[in-house]
């Protein structure tokens, strides 16, 4: 027996075993990197959020975050992709998403915490917040979304914590051999090491137009990004941090 016939026979049994996780998976055409559609964060990034993994982007609810999601929303719906947008505390503003060229038509919201206005869907606006990981599992096990974002926004340093242990591993693996591409944004850590990079957004300056005393209008806002992490390290050396303007 030739040694290919044998390497075919072995990997055979091993199936038949119920081992056939344990062999190497077909390799795939590598898909390029979603555009986050700001050029000095593509340019961090090599490229833009890759494809089959997990970003993680930190910062406060003020720090551009959502300057950064919604800008790779519309980049990912301008090119005809689906996108999710599992919404932990109800924070996404359709109005402000379509303004920034988000195409809602292509994007699923799924309120994870929507407030009823009723004292029990306050008390219980908490406990909701679990159904998230649920979602974006479900989401992301359906392979058919270029961006997924998970928003974390909001919850308290407990819940945050309690995220931390979820199996993040297994949501990594779900989405790997795809297209798709998660961001997540939250105050804290929350992904452990399974993310393939880890950005933190800091806002550094406040530029306005006009006249003091007279008539101000806001003209940017500088956000200082660092990557603080990178699981995949490559050959390209560069920059580990850059800015942009978060209002223009």
């Amino acid at each position: 027996m030739t040694a290919p016939a044998q390497l075919e026979e072995l990997q055979s049994l091993l199936r038949k075993q119920g081992l056939g996780s344990v062999l190497p998976r077909a390799a795939i055409e590598a898909e390029p990197p979603l555009s986050t559609g700001l050029p000095e964060l593509d340019a961090l990034l090599g490229g833009g959020l890759p494809r089959g993994e997990i970003t993680e982007c930190l910062g406060d609810l003020s720090a551009g975050c959502t300057t950064v999601v919604l800008s790779a929303l519309a980049q990912a719906t301008a090119n005809d992709e689906l996108a999710a947008y599992i919404d932990a505390t109800d924070s996404l503003d359709p109005a402000s998403a379509a303004k920034a060229g988000v195409k809602l038509d292509h994007m699923l919201w799924v309120r994870c915490a929507a407030d009823t206005g009723t004292e029990r869907g306050l008390r219980h606006k908490e406990a909701r917040v679990d159904k998230a990981w649920k979602a974006a599992n479900l989401v992301a096990a359906a392979h058919g979304f270029g961006l997924i974002v998970i928003d974390l926004h909001g919850l308290p340093p407990r819940r945050l914590r309690e995220w931390q242990r979820y199996p993040w591993t297994r949501l990594r693996r779900t989405i790997e051999q795809s297209p798709a591409t998660i961001l997540t944004l939250a105050s804290e850590h929350v992904t452990a090491s399974v993310a393939a990079r880890t950005l933190a957004l800091e806002r550094r300056q406040v530029h306005w137009k006009g006249q003091p005393g007279v008539s101000l209008l806001l003209g940017g806002v500088s956000i200082q990004v660092t990557l603080l992490h990178q699981r995949r390290r490559t050959e390209r050396k560069g920059e580990t941090s850059c800015r942009f303007e978060a209002v223009r």
